[in-house]
């Protein structure tokens, strides 16, 4: 459970911690496939110290010794396993809280020398329409840390976070194999003037940080196992070998008007 609950504070951290989102979605042949959500935490290794999350017990003398690279990933269904008995002690709605993670993968690369630091968490899926449940089953995850981790729980009260919070529950996606949609929901309204206000006070409060955040981005990638025939958005970028569609926008511009992620991919017959 130290595991889990390390690895979602993680997550929570993110949101109030400079860095570049990519959201990546990758199609085989029969309509499964896997979804990504990666982070580019590169510029922040010496804040996620700060907070615990590197070795500062260490002495001076111990600066000079070889740092290790770290690239893993991690199987909530290995961990659940490992931990069936002291789950199994718990309250059941706590059961099925963590028992909701069983499909989440968690991908770390981190790199000291190199200032590397990539953390991603996502989910194999058996069509589109299971896609959802996974994307909620992530969020009931963070917020079940939220509740275990005091300094997560303190992050989670700002506008910053706030404006993040299940972001992905508020998209939806269709495939049918021959058109590929990805649009912001109707039913719910974009961020008020309140909301907004509130975050830009956030951002002026940031001092010499506030470029930083300024400068953050949200990335979205499909790859299909078709050609792409066209793409709606104008701003969007088909690869070329013509399989992957791309688009790259201001994380806080699409936080402000989320509808601009809007895109519709055709692919060719």
């Amino acid at each position: 459970m130290k595991k889990i609950t390390f690895l979602f504070a993680c997550l929570m951290v993110l949101f109030l911690t400079s860095c570049n989102f990519t959201e990546e979605i990758t199609f085989n042949e029969d309509g499964s496939g896997e979804f990504i959500m990666n982070y580019d935490m590169s510029q922040v290794m010496e804040s996620l110290k700060e907070m615990g999350m590197g070795d500062n017990t260490k002495k001076e003398d111990d600066t000079k010794k070889e740092k290790k690279a770290i690239d893993s990933v991690f199987y909530f269904k290995d961990m659940l396993a490992e931990k069936a008995d002291s789950i199994a002690k718990l309250s059941p709605e706590k059961q099925e809280e963590i028992k909701a993670m069983k499909d989440v993968v968690i991908k770390i690369k981190m790199n000291e020398e190199e200032d590397l630091f990539n953390f991603g968490f996502g989910s194999t899926f058996k069509s589109l329409e299971t896609l959802p449940q996974a994307l909620k089953n992530i969020e009931k995850a963070k917020k079940l840390s939220n509740k275990e981790n005091a300094q997560a729980s303190k992050m989670s009260e700002s506008a910053f976070a706030k404006s993040s919070e299940n972001m992905l529950e508020k998209v939806g996606f269709t495939y049918d194999g021959k058109t590929f949609k990805r649009f912001f929901k109707e039913e719910i309204n974009e961020p008020s003037q309140e909301e907004i206000d509130a975050l830009n006070n956030e951002m002026n409060e940031m001092g010499s940080m506030k470029s930083v955040f300024e400068e953050m981005s949200y990335t979205l990638v499909y790859n299909f196992p078709k050609q792409i025939k066209s793409v709606s958005n104008k701003n969007a970028k088909i690869s070329n070998n013509k399989k992957t569609v791309s688009l790259k926008m201001n994380f806080m511009e699409m936080i402000k008007s989320p509808k601009e992620t809007n895109l519709t991919v055709t692919l060719q017959d």
